[in-house]
């Protein structure tokens, strides 16, 4: 089953105004925000981080705030985030950022999530050694790597967070085509590409956009 996201008078400390939107479950938007700040905070709200002083966020029908602990934990782990900055973990290699949460989840690395994995990198140009620490990767690698790492755990939400605001025109094409692959590969996943520039939506196919500038 598709998960939704739906904000109801969403207001909360980093937010310009009160928040309205609604995202069917399977398909593909774009949310264009004032500022990053405003994206971050979106991420928060939707993963259960943060939480409104006024309004609802509703994730797969269901209020976020009549949830407990355990149930938000449950529901963070398939939503798959891609931070603009990576958040790889520092003393961790590339190829082991990529698969931890397989390995925390699951206890191994299937075959089949290896595969996947280096076809990413393959799509991504990516040259370099798979066994390189987080301070030899470039901006992108790091983000390539935050996207494969959530790819891999199959969500029913993915996130992009930011991911495409700076990126060149040529770059960000490439990130549209995989992205979009990815999404239609993934039978009623939801994508959420937030951004502060609805420039975004010329690289980056989605079914909606809905602005909040």
């Amino acid at each position: 089953m598709s998960w939704s996201v739906e904000f109801r008078n969403v207001a909360c400390a980093g937010l310009p105004e009160k928040v309205s939107l609604q995202i069917q479950g399977g398909r593909s938007a774009l949310v264009v925000t004032p500022r990053g700040d405003e994206g971050h905070m979106l991420v928060r709200l939707i993963t259960g981080l943060s939480h409104p002083v006024h309004g609802s966020v509703h994730v797969d029908g269901q209020d976020l705030a009549g949830l407990s602990s355990a149930q938000i934990y449950r529901m963070r782990q398939r939503i798959g985030i891609v931070p603009q900055k990576g958040g790889l973990v520092s003393n961790l290699k590339l190829w082991e950022n990529m698969t931890l949460p397989l390995l925390y989840t699951r206890g191994n690395v299937p075959p089949e999530a290896e595969e996947t994995a280096l076809r990413y990198l393959e799509m991504f140009g990516y040259r370099g050694n798979i066994m390189a620490l987080p301070a030899h990767l470039t901006p992108h690698e790091k983000r390539m790597a935050a996207f494969i790492r959530a790819a891999l755990c199959s969500p029913q939400v993915m996130v992009y967070a930011n991911c495409f605001d700076d990126l060149t025109g040529a770059v960000r094409a490439q990130w549209g085509a995989i992205t979009t692959e990815f999404h239609r590969s993934s039978p009623g996943m939801t994508s959420i590409c937030l951004a502060a520039s609805p420039d975004v939506a010329r690289d980056v196919p989605v079914d909606d956009i809905i602005s909040l500038q």
